[in-house]
Parts: structure tokens; sequence; C-alpha cells
């Protein structure tokens, strides 16, 4: 027999007082001990070992601010943490649940780190964010309609560019950026061109294959990335990952290139000046 609505309303309440949808407990992460929040079954996780060395390398080699675009859950957030507790951190996130996850991890753990509940692109907009999974933190939404096929809803959100935001939330000036945005990295590139062209921060950013010859509009985006990046006199190296992910060093490639693997899709963009430091990570 269905539970009556009023005894389902109040037993979820009792449940939210009791604790229930909102706990959190301590985990370390790459040598450091953080409170990591549950809150209604979402909570952050370990990730992507490969990127905290990696990470660990580009802070030691630049002094400036990290930029954090499609902040998610803070895994990110939480090496650069762990890493560098005292580095200025501005992180984007358009997602009103991942940026509400954030907002708690930060509090919880007393950080300095500035999070914007909005994407980050040429212009501000409000924008469709499309869902792909039955979960409101989905780490594959994308900006990007039609990036994957059969979207399993969407929800309206802010996008923001990086020269409307308030003076004193912009860092002076920033050293590495990050951006895992599921097919927007065109528009976030775009957003940051003279940032980039300026500051020539290091740059992070996973682009997800096209797959096949005839997926035109992936391809289409990967060759807008490279043309911009030549003019910037980027080069593009692709990281390299060992079995157990760790950072294996960096490869030279020309461009993105056509292919199905997933574990190519993860990329650092170095301006000419940095080359040798660059290159001396290939060889790690």
């Amino acid at each position: 027999m269905k539970e009556p609505p009023f005894l389902s309303r109040a037993g979820h309440f009792f449940q939210k007082k009791l604790g229930f949808f909102r706990q959190s407990y301590r985990q370390d992460f790459f040598g450091r001990t953080f409170v990591i929040p549950a809150i209604n079954g979402r909570k952050t996780y370990i990730s992507e070992l490969w990127m905290a060395d990696l990470i660990a390398a580009l802070l030691r080699q630049r002094n400036g601010a990290f930029v954090d675009v499609g902040a998610n859950l803070g895994q990110t957030l939480l090496k650069v943490a762990a890493l560098e507790p005292d580095r200025e951190y501005l992180g984007f996130e358009p997602n009103p649940a991942c940026a509400d996850y954030l907002f708690e991890l930060v509090r919880l753990n007393k950080l300095h780190h500035i999070v914007i509940p909005a994407g980050l692109g040429p212009s501000t907009a409000v924008l469709k964010l499309n869902l792909y999974r039955e979960e409101s933190t989905d780490p594959s939404a994308s900006l990007v309609d039609g990036f994957r096929a059969a979207s399993f809803g969407s929800k309206p959100v802010v996008v923001i560019g990086w020269n409307d935001l308030p003076q004193q939330l912009r860092p002076q000036n920033v050293a590495i950026v990050k951006i895992d945005v599921e097919g927007g990295e065109r528009e976030v590139l775009d957003g940051l061109r003279e940032l980039m062209d300026t500051q020539k921060p290091f740059v992070l950013v996973e682009i997800l294959p096209p797959h096949t010859a005839d997926n035109h509009d992936r391809i289409e985006r990967q060759e807008h990335i490279e043309r911009t990046l030549k003019n910037l006199d980027y080069i593009i190296f692709r990281v390299r990952k060992g079995p157990d992910e760790c950072f294996c060093g960096l490869k030279r490639v020309d461009g993105f290139g056509i292919h199905s693997d997933l574990g190519l899709s993860d990329y650092l963009l170095v301006h000419r000046q940095d080359l040798a430091f660059a290159q001396h990570l290939a060889t790690v």
C-alpha cells in the first residue's frame, strides 16, 4: 500500500532533522584530511590521480591564481587545497546542485577558495544545461546542444564572461586554468583569449574525441580550438598516464585528432615561452 502523502512528507522532515540527508565525514585527499559533506546522496570523490602530480609541478613553476572551469563536486578544488592551501583559487560551476555542494565543502573546511555559481564563456548569458543522467550533479552535463545523444532533461543556468566578473573577484595574475566542460571548451577558450594572450597561463583541458570522421560538430570545434591556440602561440601536449592512473609525462601533438580513446582526452596547453619546461615534463 502506498504511504499517505502526509506521512511521507513527515518522515522526510524528521529524517532531515536527524541529519540523514546532510552528514559529513573525514577523508584523506592527497596528503591532507578534509571534511567531506554528504548531502542528499551527493558527495565528492577522489579521481584522476595523474592530475594531482601534474598540478603540483605546475604550481611549483608559476605563481598566481588557479582558475577551475567546470568545478563539479570539487575534485580539482581539493587537489589544489591539499597541494598548496594558500594558492588563490577561483572556480566556475553552472550546475546549481554542484555549486551548492561546493559552497558547503568550502565552508566545512574553512577554505578561502571562491566559487562562482555560473559557467564561463565569451559573454554573459542564460543557457540550457543538458543532462544525461538521472542525478542532479551529472558530471556529463553539457552546455552544447546535441553533444551527446538522448538528453535526459535540461535546466537553465547562467554563463558569465570573464570581463563581466566584478573586479574584486578577478585574480590579477592567473597561473593555471583547468577546463572540464563536456564539449564547451571552444566557448571557454574564446572567453579567455585576452587572458591567455597577456598572462599566458598553463591550461589543463579535457577534449573528448569525435570517435568517427562523420562527427562534424566535434571536429569543427577541435579545429576552431587548434586555430585559436596557433594564433596565441600555444603548443598542445597530450597527458600520458600509467595503468594506475599515475602521471607518466607529456607527448607533443600537432592537433587533437580523430580517435575514440577516452584515455587520450587530457591535454596541457603551453605557451611557447614555457616550451622548455613542458619538454622537461614530457620526459618524467
